[in-house]
């Protein structure tokens, strides 16, 4: 299985995601269907199989049932005991929680740990002699900054599509603050699950290990 990534993995995934986000995005007329984002989730989930190592891919999946369920009982509480959120309009509710979100959770949960996996340890391991050491930590912000600012506006949206709804004094500002720190809680577990790795070239005389 080939797990080199090229200019042209980036970008096929940064269309796929963008397209997600234009979905929610951009103003429409048509009505919001939740089917919409598991959807997305799943390509993506394909996309970066396609990349993944047996130990990679079991660690991912590991990951996606941990999103899958914290995100089940965060859920929960946060509409049936605290009354801060709630949603309608999907086609099954387990509770409180779309099965759409719940399958999202899952499939995007694992993409998103594959291509951490894969992704991260591709790119510092071509930039490290070219970067300071802070490197990881730097891509590891950026991921954070990024899901926080996406998962809120994502919301946001839903919000304005009639699909979703904030009370109790929960802000879009509480949705970027809980994202943040839930990917900062994926980061340590994954981290956990599969130690980060940067593979180092050794070259002798006629041969490299």
């Amino acid at each position: 299985m080939n797990t080199e990534r090229s200019i042209y993995d980036y970008v096929f995934e940064f269309v796929i995601f963008f397209f997600g986000l234009g979905v929610f995005l951009i103003p429409s007329s048509m009505p919001f269907n939740w089917w919409i984002i598991p959807s997305i989730s799943v390509v993506l989930f394909l996309f970066e199989y396609r990349k993944s190592t047996p130990k990679n891919l079991k660690a991912a999946l590991l990951l996606g049932t941990f999103l899958m369920v914290f995100d089940f009982v965060f859920e929960n509480v946060g509409t049936l005991v605290f009354d801060y959120w709630g949603t309608t309009g999907s086609s099954l509710f387990i509770l409180a929680v779309p099965i759409e979100v719940m399958l999202t959770c899952f499939f995007g949960g694992t993409a998103w740990a594959l291509y951490v996996l894969s992704a991260h340890t591709s790119f510092i391991s071509k930039y490290r002699n070219q970067s300071n050491p802070s490197l990881r930590y730097s891509l590891i912000l950026l991921n954070l900054l990024f899901f926080g600012a996406g998962g809120a506006a994502a919301e946001w949206s839903l919000i304005q599509r009639g699909v979703m709804y904030y009370a109790g004094g929960w802000t879009t500002p509480h949705a970027f603050v809980a994202y943040f720190a839930t990917w900062t809680m994926l980061h340590v577990i994954l981290n956990k699950l599969r130690p980060f790795e940067v593979e180092h070239t050794v070259t002798t005389e006629g041969s490299s290990i």
